[in-house]
């Protein structure tokens, strides 16, 4: 009974403790990103998905002034900062001053007292402010309102929508678009929701969104979630930026049905030398591919590879790779943009001197390896630039592939193979072009 009573006391701390460190002290955004693991390097990276906006464009007024204070932004001070919900948001420095003596002054935030520094004639601090929230800062001399600063956005229609859309890379597979929001600013992330049983589960698409400016019918602020079951787009009614009544539109391309196994094939111009009397030069390829997830961000899955080469298989050299791995993400980096892929695994290699109709040798490989992708490489989304190798240099046996691959669900590959085996002797290159074969499970 004792240890059932400990066992229930250290879920119930657990559970106490995970609360405490995932939800905010004040309802600040900005204390859920400092508490976010997520965060692997400091802020995002400003360009592509999270775009450098103008503070021009983000108004400062101060209003009610009783004693006489200025606020304005810190030039060059954006950054982009990701909430515990995966959102990104972009944050700037608010600077405030006002001439009395900092003990006198205060500034009521989002739910905080904030003190000023300075000297006995002159008061002042900086405000994280979230630039799609905008929001009012009191400023108190002596315990009483003495100016109230605002903070808001205005109609932007200078710069291309790509300039003012934050849409996360997150959203890329499934070419998330927005409609009816082009004159606002706007951030956006997406995760996919799987539901159902394993070999018949569907998927569904939750997007969170926040455009600066907006707001619902109302007149509450319009941070939204949308869900996604198909193609079809989901439109709300919200109030602008220029105070008039619009509709917004999300949409996604992707399918109700969530697969997890995905077969891919390829075919290319190779070159082939090896220990065979005939055969080498240029030779034909065809590659197999698989994929099977074990989570739908593909962090974590079970890959395999089928690699032939050969000019003529029955006659001569023929040339034959298999392989299959447990794959799992080691590190992202930059945003997780940047992930480091461990692969371990085994592999079978057949190789026939003089084709299949002669002797073949056959062999067990164990060569372990890494692959480093980079999403939506070079700003194009959906696209992938990867590459990665593997490596068995043992003395009697050695084994070495190394590959590069960019593209989509078509891609383009370049490839260098190289085996011996004691007297037997491999080595075929050349670039391969791929293509969806067929979704299983």
């Amino acid at each position: 009974m004792l240890k059932n009573l400990s066992r229930l006391a250290l879920l119930i701390f657990c559970a106490a403790s995970a609360k405490a460190a995932s939800s905010s002290i004040s309802g600040d955004s900005l204390d859920l990103a400092t508490r976010l693991p997520h965060i692997a390097l400091g802020p995002l990276i400003v360009g592509e998905d999270h775009p450098l906006f103008n503070l021009d464009d983000f108004l400062v007024t101060v209003e009610g002034a009783k004693t006489q204070t200025s606020a304005s932004w810190v030039a060059g001070s954006v950054k982009w900062m990701r909430a515990v919900d995966g959102m990104p948001f972009p944050l700037a420095r608010l600077h405030v001053s006002l001439p009395v003596a900092s003990e006198r002054a205060l500034l009521r935030w989002r739910g905080r007292a904030l003190a000023l520094q300075g000297g006995a004639g002159e008061a002042s601090t900086e405000v994280f402010i979230p630039l799609l929230e905008g929001g009012e800062i009191a400023v108190e001399v002596d315990g009483r309102q003495a100016a109230l600063v605002r903070v808001a956005v205005r109609p932007a229609l200078a710069t291309p929508p790509a300039d003012r859309h934050a849409i996360d890379h997150s959203c890329s597979p499934w070419n998330v678009s927005v409609r009816g929001l082009d004159d606002s600013f706007l951030a956006m992330n997406c995760r996919l929701i799987l539901i159902g049983r394993f070999g018949s589960e569907e998927s569904r698409l939750e997007i969170r969104w926040m455009a600066a400016g907006t707001s619902l019918p109302d007149g509450s602020p319009a941070a939204m979630t949308t869900l996604l079951g198909d193609w079809r787009p989901s439109r709300i009614a919200l109030i602008g930026p220029d105070k008039k009544s619009r509709v917004a539109e999300i949409s996604a391309a992707f399918s109700p049905r969530w697969h997890r196994l995905r077969i891919a094939a390829g075919a290319g111009p190779y070159g082939l030398s090896s220990s065979a009397g005939s055969g080498n030069g240029a030779a034909g390829s065809l590659m197999l591919y698989g994929n099977f997830r074990l989570r739908p961000e593909d962090s974590l899955s079970i890959r395999t590879f089928e690699a032939v080469v050969a000019q003529s298989p029955l006659h001569t050299a023929f040339f034959n790779n298999l392989g299959i791995y447990f794959a799992y993400d080691l590190a992202r980096v930059w945003d997780a943009r940047l992930r480091l892929t461990a692969q371990l695994g085994m592999q079978g290699l057949t190789f026939a001197p003089r084709g299949l109709s002669g002797k073949v040798y056959n062999e067990a490989l164990f060569p372990q390896g890494f692959e480093i992708t980079y999403l939506d490489a070079f700003g194009r989304r959906g696209k992938s630039l990867s590459g990665g190798m593997f490596l068995q240099p043992t003395a009697n046996k050695n084994y070495q592939n190394f590959w590069v691959r960019y593209g989509g669900r078509w891609f383009g590959e370049l490839n260098y193979l190289s085996w011996r085996s004691y007297d037997q002797h491999a080595k075929m290159w050349g670039v391969s072009v791929g293509a969806p074969l067929a979704q299983l499970f």
